[in-house]
Order: structure tokens, then C-alpha cells, then sequence
């Protein structure tokens, strides 16, 4: 089994951490070497860019760009889509590029394959969202372990107290 990561997949950012040698949860820094990685996608030509630079060339080429995908989860191709490259992006899919963005950058920390992730979500999320979630984690490779609300992982985090 890899190694199991959270991930707050946030609506403008987002961060993925670990439990580390010690036993205590750390931030992962992304490949940019920065806590935080913008869930903004760029697609030009055929190449998917996801993060500062998508970020950062969003008032450059907004036609390119995918922001704020997040507040689309649980809405079908017909209700939400964006077409890149004569190809039809769910908000799933779109989220999943996120997803995988993220794991790639904690392989590349950890240097060990990352398997399952638990994502929080807000406790707004009704069942379509939270499957929304689970099934961009899938596409990006990820064995969803949990979906679980924000507010629960903060009562989890403010609980944990290391033994010893």
C-alpha cells in the first residue's frame, strides 16, 4: 500500500498534507516548493497546466483558463461543461486534473507512490457533490478513502494529541 494523503480541495486553493516520520501531520509543498497550489487549470494547444502559472495567465488568456470548478461538483456534462481540444470536460474530470496535480506533488516530496487520499469537502456538500469529489479523485488515480467535511477534520485535527 502507498501512502495515504489529505487534501483540501478548495475552490480558489488548495493543499495537501501528510502524517510524517514523527507521527505529526505536515503541509506538502507543491512543486513550486509552495504550500498552496491554485485550483486553476490552463489548457493550451494540447498541454494542461494546472496551478501559478495557470493562475497567473488567467487575465492573459481567460479563454484557456478553468477557475472555481469546484462550485460546479455534482452538476452533469449537460448542466456544466468546458470544451478544450474538441473534448467535452465534466466538472469531475476538470477537478480530477487538480487531484492528480496534487498527488504528483506529493510522490515527488515523498518520493513514494501515494495511493489513497481522504479530501475534505464543506459541509454544505450534498450527496452529488461529495460523489462528484470521490469520483475525481478515482480519475485521478486516487483510492478515495473518505469525503469528509471541513469542519470535521478541524474537530479531528484539534482532537489529535500524540501520545507520550
Amino acid at each position: 500500500m502507498g501512502k495515504v494523503i489529505g487534501i483540501d480541495f478548495g475552490t480558489t486553493f488548495s493543499v495537501i498534507a501528510h502524517v510524517n516520520e514523527h507521527g505529526q501531520p505536515e503541509i506538502i509543498p507543491n512543486l513550486e516548493s509552495e504550500r498552496i497550489t491554485p485550483s486553476v487549470i490552463m489548457f493550451e494547444d494540447n498541454l494542461v497546466t494546472v496551478g501559478k502559472i495557470a493562475k497567473q495567465s488567467a487575465r492573459a488568456v481567460p479563454e484557456q483558463i478553468v477557475e472555481f470548478v469546484k462550485r460546479e461538483m455534482g452538476k452533469s456534462k449537460v448542466e456544466f461543461f468546458r470544451a478544450f481540444n474538441q473534448k467535452d470536460y465534466s466538472p469531475e474530470e476538470l477537478s480530477a486534473l487538480v487531484l492528480r496535480k496534487l498527488k504528483q506533488d506529493a510522490e515527488t516530496y515523498l518520493n513514494e507512490e501515494v495511493t489513497d487520499a481522504v479530501i475534505t469537502v464543506p459541509a454544505y456538500f450534498h450527496d452529488a457533490e461529495r460523489e462528484a469529489t470521490r469520483n475525481a479523485g478515482k480519475i485521478a488515480g486516487l483510492n478515495v478513502l473518505q469525503v469528509m467535511n471541513e469542519p470535521t477534520a478541524a474537530a479531528l485535527a484539534y482532537g489529535y494529541r500524540p501520545v507520550g
